[in-house]
Order: C-alpha cells, then sequence, then structure tokens
C-alpha cells in the first residue's frame, strides 16, 4: 500500500531509522540536522509529527517497515 505522505521512516542497514522526506527524495531535517540513525519510537513519532503537525501521538505505532 503506498500512500501519499512527504515523510516516511525507512529502516538503515544496521538496524536504526530514518525520516525520509519524498518531496526532496533526501533524508528529511530539521533546521541542519539529519533525521537519521534514530530509533524506531523517534522515528515514528516524528513523521507522524510531521506529515500531520496537529496530530496527537499515537499510543503504538504501527511495526511496518521498509527496508532499504
Amino acid at each position: 500500500m503506498q500512500d501519499n505522505n512527504r515523510f516516511e521512516r525507512i529502516e538503515e542497514p544496521f538496524g536504526t531509522w530514518m525520516v525520509w522526506d519524498n518531496w526532496h527524495d533526501e533524508p528529511a531535517k530539521l533546521g541542519s540536522l539529519s533525521l537519521v540513525g534514530l530509533s524506531y519510537s523517534s522515528a515514528a513519532l516524528l513523521c507522524e509529527k510531521l506529515n500531520d503537525p496537529n496530530a496527537e501521538p499515537a499510543a503504538e505505532p504501527d511495526r511496518n517497515r521498509r527496508k532499504i
């Protein structure tokens, strides 16, 4: 299933996670900080917040993974 969210979480080769910016086709950034090397829960929360700034955090993020 494909969604149209700008940001998504992607598992990195060593088990950490990144937030991917689909509009710019590169890791997302907050200021000058690239959102890479994150825990699953941090990447999930950041994606949720970046895609919908007014959303309440989910109690339990889903564990569907997209590996690179």
